[in-house]
């Protein structure tokens, strides 16, 4: 870590790679802002055994923690819940699918599903597939839908706006459902109730029937200009007790990680931070090979530049780069010759805007 880290992001790196903090006794002003990015990171709160903050939050905001842990985990638990028979009805139909992004996560790199926080359920189907695809999310409860900003809540969607934004876009508009959670276990009922951080997951979340919304996400592409055939060429199913869930491998997830990373990043500030966490627990495991075919796919979208900002932070987290990471990052330093910046979207280090700075 540089030595012009404050405390609390020398906290929150940690924290990202699973590790406590450094002891010491929590002051006040570190343990607002450890909680303020915490909070802004909500994606790993599951993930976050309340005791890895036992030296770096004072009491009052400790307590915030472990209430916005507990409704989080419910929330996320409750999404792949409302999934469920959405996903065994794409198996069903024969329809090749990989979850992504946040979905993925949870599956391919955290021993439980549910460990790795996401607002929406995303995953790719082939262009063929789109209609049927949603056709079957319909029939599993799902509505075409339209987040009202100023109610926080989603509305049926305007169809003739839907079409509009569906046409300029690489996936579909989103697909939402509510779900009443009957079984909430009363320290989550209780969280959800008296931290109104969380009411932004949980609605009428002061009475005695909160519920949340199951929201899927369905992509043609992975960007405008990434196809999602390599992927899906490339999917597998794994296997759980009573399912299988369909998933990219390695390679592409780690490549899409990295785009999602550095793109979300450099455009705005002070986003994405959270995604570190999953980057963390997949560079050391990608074999060698696996590593090169995500660096070709990287080259394919000229995204090299991208690659090399995000994984030359891998130290800060106390990751031991790999051989073949390093080799990787030594030669990416430089940039091709004749070439510029916007040539190879390279758009500088990602560093100082992942927390709010230039």
């Amino acid at each position: 870590m540089d030595n012009a880290d404050p405390p609390s992001e020398a906290h929150l790196v940690r924290l990202l790679a699973g590790q406590a903090p450094e002891a010491g006794k929590p002051e006040p002003g570190n343990s607002a802002a450890l909680l303020a990015s915490l909070l802004a990171n909500w994606q790993i709160l599951p993930a976050l055994e309340p005791t890895l903050l036992d030296a770096a939050l004072v009491e009052e905001d400790h307590v915030r923690f472990v209430r916005g842990r507990l409704a989080v985990t419910a929330f996320v638990q409750a999404q792949i819940a409302g999934c469920a028979a959405f996903l065994a009805a794409l198996d069903s139909a024969g329809i090749r699918y990989a979850l992504l992004k946040g979905a993925a996560a949870g599956c391919l790199l955290y021993p439980e599903r549910h460990l790795r926080g996401a607002l929406d359920f995303d995953l790719g189907v082939g262009w063929d597939d789109l209609e049927e695809a949603e056709a079957l999310a319909l029939d599993c409860g799902y509505h075409q839908a339209q987040r009202d900003p100023e109610r926080g809540r989603f509305v049926r969607a305007d169809r003739a706006l839907r079409a509009i934004v569906e046409e300029s876009h690489f996936e579909l508009g989103f697909l939402a459902r509510r779900l009443r959670v009957t079984n909430l276990p009363d320290d989550t009922r209780a969280a959800i109730r008296d931290e109104p951080w969380t009411h932004q997951f949980w609605h009428d979340a002061t009475t005695d029937s909160p519920w949340c919304y199951a929201v899927v996400d369905i992509h043609h592409k992975l960007s405008l200009d990434i196809e999602l055939g390599g992927l899906l060429a490339c999917s597998w199913q794994k296997p759980y007790p009573d399912h299988v869930i369909g998933l990219p491998d390695f390679a592409w997830f780690g490549a899409h990680l990295i785009f999602k990373l550095y793109w979300e990043s450099v455009h705005t500030y002070g986003k994405g931070l959270y995604q570190y966490a999953d980057l963390v627990r997949l560079v050391p495991l990608l074999h060698p090979i696996t590593f090169l075919r995500m660096v070709s796919i990287l080259r394919d979208h000229n995204l090299i530049a991208a690659g090399y900002h995000v994984l030359k932070h891998l130290p800060r987290f106390g990751v031991a780069v790999p051989a073949h990471v390093a080799e990787f990052l030594a030669e990416a330093s430089a940039a091709p010759p004749g070439t510029d910046p916007i040539d190879t979207n390279d758009l500088g280090d990602l560093w100082p805007k992942l927390w709010g700075r230039r």
